[in-house]
């Protein structure tokens, strides 16, 4: 009971941080990415663990994740060519009476998400 308020500090700070994560700089985020950032991100969720109890650690965790910069967004890539079209038009097209002038993609890429 003697760290009550330090106790109720830390979960206020993780909780804005949750919170208001989208305001959080991308600079801040890059440096959380690195192999330093990672290891002290590691240290702090065991001490906050330590210090405040499994559900202070899972609200550290849940926090780190979500600052955690994010590479890959669904596993689908297109290119950013735009094509032109020839008088090929598919069938919903001629259905549809739609005559494109280009075409965003018309290749994507599959890939699985890590």
């Amino acid at each position: 009971m003697e760290f009550f308020g330090i106790k109720l500090l830390i979960f206020v700070i993780l909780a804005s941080l949750i919170v208001f994560s989208g305001q959080v700089a991308p600079a801040y985020r890059q440096h959380l990415d690195t192999i330093y950032g990672r290891l002290v991100a590691v240290i702090a969720v065991l001490l906050t663990t330590d210090f405040g109890g499994w559900p202070m650690g899972i609200l550290a965790v849940m926090t780190i994740l979500i600052l955690m910069p994010t590479t890959v967004s669904e596993g689908f890539f297109v290119e950013d060519k735009k094509k032109t079209t020839d008088s090929n038009r598919w069938f919903i097209e001629r259905v549809m009476g739609e005559s494109p002038s280009e075409i965003d993609s018309d290749k994507v890429l599959h890939l699985p998400i890590i």
